[in-house]
Formats: C-alpha cells, sequence, structure tokens
C-alpha cells in the first residue's frame, strides 16, 4: 500500500494531491495547509518517498496503486484530484481507468502525445540518473523548480526520493506518453493548467485536451513555469479551491481558446 499522510479536515471535501517527479507527497503541505477546510491525501507514488519499496513500473500500474488506496478510504471516495507533472500524468490514467473515484480533477504541466525525441530524453535520463544519489545534486535539481527546503527533495531521514532506476523509468514512460484514445471516454469535469513559460510542448497540448475531453477546461499562468505551485503558491491553492468549490476561476489565469 502507498505509504499516504493527511492535513486538513476530517469532514472536509477530500482531495488527493499527485505530486512530481523525484519529489513525495511532502512537496504539497504548503498548499494543503493553505486548503485547512479541505481533506487532503498526500501519497508517495511508487518508487518515491516512503513509497520507494514499490517499484514504478507503468504508468498505468501507478494509477492502480492510487486506486487501492483511495479504496481503503471509502470515506473519501469520491475525491478531487491535484496532479503536477508526473503526478498529473498518473492521473489522467486514474481518471480513465477507475472515474467512480474522481469527481473533479485539475492537472498541470502535462503534454499530450509522445514529447519530439523520446529517444534523447532516455539518454539524458541515463546519462544523468547515477547523481540522483548525490544530496548536491537533487538540492539544485529541485531548486531550478523553486523548491529549496531539503524535508520536500529528500525524505525525512535524508535519503533520496527515489533511485536512478525509478528517475529512468519515470522519464522513459514521460517520453512516450500518449492517451489521446482514451479522453473522449473521460467525462470527469478537468481543468488543465500550465505555466506561462512552459515546454511548448506543454503549452500545445492545452488546446488538444480541451478539444478531446468531453469536459476540460483550459488554463494558462502567466509569467510562471512548470511548478508554478511553488512560485505562486497562493494563486496555486486559490486556483485549487475555486475549481473544487465550482467558483469563478482567479481572475490571473489566462483563457486557452477553442
Amino acid at each position: 500500500m502507498l505509504y499516504c499522510t493527511e492535513m486538513g479536515s476530517q469532514q472536509g471535501n477530500p482531495i488527493l494531491f499527485l505530486h512530481a517527479g523525484s519529489f513525495s507527497g511532502t512537496m504539497w503541505q504548503e498548499i494543503a495547509g493553505g486548503l485547512p477546510e479541505m481533506r487532503c491525501l498526500l501519497p508517495d507514488l511508487p518508487g518515491h518517498g516512503y513509497s520507494r519499496n514499490i517499484e514504478l513500473q507503468t504508468l498505468a500500474h501507478a494509477a492502480d496503486t492510487v486506486a487501492a488506496l483511495l479504496f481503503e478510504k471509502p470515506q473519501h471516495r469520491p475525491v478531487h484530484l491535484v496532479g503536477l507533472s508526473f503526478g498529473g500524468y498518473v492521473g489522467l490514467i486514474l481518471m480513465a481507468r477507475h472515474p467512480q473515484l474522481i469527481s473533479r480533477a485539475m492537472l498541470s504541466g502535462i503534454h499530450l502525445g509522445a514529447i519530439p525525441n523520446p529517444r534523447m530524453m532516455q539518454l539524458f535520463a541515463g546519462a544523468i540518473s547515477p547523481l540522483i544519489r548525490l544530496k548536491w545534486f537533487r538540492k539544485r535539481m529541485a531548486a531550478s523548480l523553486g523548491v529549496t527546503t531539503p524535508e520536500i527533495y529528500d525524505r525525512a531521514d535524508g535519503a533520496a526520493n527515489l533511485s536512478p532506476r525509478t528517475l529512468r523509468r519515470l522519464l522513459g514512460l514521460v517520453s512516450v506518453f500518449d492517451v489521446q484514445d482514451l479522453l473522449a471516454e473521460i467525462n470527469v469535469p478537468t481543468l488543465v493548467i500550465a505555466g506561462g513559460k512552459e515546454h511548448p510542448t506543454i503549452l500545445q497540448s492545452l488546446s488538444d485536451f480541451q478539444h478531446l475531453m468531453p469536459q476540460c477546461t483550459a488554463r494558462t499562468v502567466p509569467e510562471l513555469g512548470h511548478a508554478w505551485c511553488n512560485q505562486d503558491p497562493r494563486l496555486f491553492t486559490e486556483t485549487v479551491r475555486a475549481w473544487v468549490n465550482r467558483s469563478p476561476l482567479p481572475s490571473q489565469l489566462t483563457a486557452v481558446a477553442r
């Protein structure tokens, strides 16, 4: 079973937060702390944090492990879903395979279709993966995403959140991610969002998600990047709260043309 911590009100609206690759559920603690009226579930995904003993095999397997966690928590079902990057990919597969578990979803920093030159990504992953054992490298990677707190980029015991093998597997899976054939069947109301300074592949995917998913809304966040939850946690928190409560989204977000 995945390791999972909980924050917020026991009686609150349940929100499942799925973290980015190389991090763990702790990356969401500031956001969850800004949602005290909600019940926030912060699992460590397979191969990460205190779920490192559960091998990251495929995105479908990762989604199924999250579903198994939710089946063990019937009082929380269905949940709202928030996913960033790797967590967004897992979340989208979770919605396709177990739609009954999700009420509404907010997915940030994901692309549709394999990235250009996935082989280059896989070679890059092979080259850098051994460095994940080194604390200075993990610190540098985290800092590039606006994360400076050691408790977020490392486990509490100082160990890395993932192994070199998991990093290679993760980047390989993401580089060939393609679920276009599944999108028409996903009827979960979904906000797909990205920082305005995101990778072009991710920005170009927003209109495709909006076109192909029956209940999808797409937005960008001007002037911010991939980890905009760290760059402007207040705006991220306000966006989560608005989407969960079916309220108007913050005015700072920019609509994507349909």
